[in-house]
């Protein structure tokens, strides 16, 4: 049986250690959201990643990035650990630019393959490893404002229709339902992709997104 660390975990049991540890890892972040400066050095690493996403694929898609910062900042009752400004955002790159961060999951998930597949002391660094697994993660996640940037897109509505109706022809077995309309062009304006997180014990924080036309 393979051996993936110096500490004789056979392959089955360091896919457990690495699952449990991230989960730990993740709880320990959501934990932090509590505190702004715990939070702030803890997500550093997936607060780059995340407006890194929103810069490359804005850039890619003429989103003209005008900002970038991961510099944290209180605001209101809540605070800012990084944002990404554009000033062209459309109808055709809205909802690529807005879902950008879910790039980080598959990204997670082919570390943690590669990890696997190359036999290595299981110490400091495979801590290092899980503490970044689990920062991109939690920084892939879309907010509620990450979804509105994307929903300003016709392409998410037809994505939504084509899931809507996969999922309504794989229940009843008779084929895929008529299409659903498109939507219309989002209006432009000037936006700013963010991740903001919230200073009040319970509740849920988000990554956002705020503009002004």
């Amino acid at each position: 049986m393979d051996l993936i660390s110096g500490m004789g975990l056979p392959g089955g049991r360091a896919v457990l250690a690495y699952l449990g540890g991230g989960a730990a890892m993740l709880w320990v972040l959501a934990r932090a959201r509590r505190s702004f400066w715990l939070i702030s050095l803890l997500a550093l690493p997936g607060t780059l990643c995340h407006e890194l996403c929103h810069w490359t694929v804005g850039r890619l898609l003429n989103g003209r990035p005008v900002r970038f910062t991961v510099v944290p900042r209180r605001e209101g009752r809540g605070f800012v650990l990084g944002a990404v400004a554009f000033s062209n955002v459309r109808w055709y790159n809205a909802f690529f630019i807005g879902l950008a961060p879910l790039l980080l999951l598959p990204g997670a998930y082919g570390l943690f393959l590669w990890r696997l597949g190359h036999a290595g002391a299981f110490g400091w660094p495979e801590l290092g490893l899980v503490f970044l697994l689990a920062n991109l993660v939690f920084a892939a996640v879309p907010s509620g404002q990450d979804l509105r940037l994307a929903a300003r897109s016709p392409f998410g509505w037809l994505l939504l229709a084509g899931a809507l109706a996969w999922g309504w022809g794989r229940l009843t077995r008779k084929g895929a339902p008529a299409g659903m309309d498109r939507g219309g062009p989002a209006a432009s304006g000037r936006w700013t992709a963010g991740r903001v997180r919230g200073l009040r014990p319970g509740c849920i924080p988000s990554r956002a997104e705020s503009w002004r036309g």
